[in-house]
């Protein structure tokens, strides 16, 4: 099947639409992740780097040099220079490891949530809203959802 071409199954014709809305928001995020980091003269890798980072901290993970150079699909090396960028730019802070005192956990700034979210907030507040409006069992559905489809993708 081309791409662009529906099947002819309208079930499966459905899905195949609903992916395809799904990719125009992915597309979209990484546009405005591209604004950003232009905006601020990261390298777009940086920014993939501090939401990865960022989610994280979120989900009570310690994040290890090594740890990021998995998450964003990197040599070791390669990592290794994405976070001297993010550590000379004031974005990211070294610490020593909560669980092994002899390794470094990575930390995101003060300073960095705060021009995230000089940039990134207006935009999170329309999606808070526009997620709102969406009753409890909706949300679960497209949280369901958004977790499947997740996991397809790994």
């Amino acid at each position: 099947m081309r791409e662009g071409v529906m099947p002819a199954d309208p079930a499966r014709a459905a899905a195949l639409g609903l992916v395809h809305q799904l990719r125009e928001v992915a597309l979209r995020l990484e546009l405005v992740a591209g604004e950003f980091a232009r905006t601020t003269g990261m390298h777009a890798t940086d920014v993939r780097a501090l939401i990865r980072l960022l989610d994280a901290e979120r989900a009570g993970v310690e994040a290890t040099p090594s740890w990021l150079a998995q998450q964003l699909g990197m040599t070791s090396q390669a990592t290794t220079a994405v976070i001297h960028r993010l550590e000379a730019a004031g974005h990211v802070e070294r610490l020593r490891s909560r669980s092994d005192g002899r390794s470094a956990r990575l930390q995101v700034s003060d300073a960095a949530v705060e021009l995230g979210w000089e940039f990134f907030g207006p935009l999170l507040e329309r999606l808070i809203a526009v997620t709102e409006t969406l009753h409890r069992p909706e949300r679960a559905v497209v949280s369901d959802y958004l977790t499947a489809v997740s996991a397809a993708i790994d």
